[in-house]
């Protein structure tokens, strides 16, 4: 999807439409990386693009599976990778293919919830001493948006560190991973030939 999400006629396009810019934005951060290259954290932080893109497929992954379970309450034991923090660390027998395919099952998944779900069916909380008083769960609609500031915020992330390794930036990157080709004002990223 080049550059910007598409025109939106319906509140549902509109959320579906930001989740899938977001989506391929940080996919679009590991075009044409090695497998070196997604484990390297070129910047102060641990964060690397394969960490990244492993984050985000669990986290986007569980929460349209909250949404898909909507009204009954939804409990998934991989959360618990989150709180381990190994939801950011890329194994040994991980691959960059692995890691994308994962990636695009959680991206078709988050999809499908925002072309068909209730938006206004509520996927219940267990109470927790962070939620207000009352909180009872969250709109589907809440989750959608919940998932497109946590893509979003991630997105930036991994733009910041693939700038880091090679020097790749976003517009550069999305016109060679959807093969746009020269568009004048973008030129298509491609490997240093040096």
């Amino acid at each position: 999807m080049p550059f910007m999400a598409p025109p939106a006629g319906s509140e549902r396009a509109g959320l579906r439409g930001f989740l899938a810019q977001q989506l391929d934005g940080l996919r679009h951060t590991a075009f044409g990386l090695t497998e070196e290259q997604i484990r390297l954290s070129p910047a102060r932080s641990t964060l690397t693009v394969g960490g990244l893109l492993k984050h985000v497929t669990l986290t986007v992954d569980a929460w349209s599976a909250r949404a898909e379970a909507a009204p009954a309450l939804f409990i998934d034991p991989r959360l618990d990778a989150m709180a381990e923090g190994d939801d950011f660390r890329v194994g040994d027998d991980e691959t960059l293919t692995s890691l994308l395919a994962g990636y695009d099952a959680a991206t078709a998944r988050v999809l499908a919830v925002a072309d068909g779900a209730d938006l206004d069916a509520v996927a219940p909380a267990r109470p927790a001493p962070w939620f207000p008083e009352g909180f009872e769960g969250w709109t589907v609609r809440w989750i959608l948006l919940h998932i497109i500031e946590e893509v979003a915020r991630h997105a930036g992330h991994a733009d910041i560190l693939r700038e880091e390794i090679d020097g790749a930036t976003g517009y550069p990157l999305i016109a060679a991973a959807e093969g746009l080709g020269d568009l004048g004002f973008v030129q298509p990223w491609a490997p240093d030939r040096d």
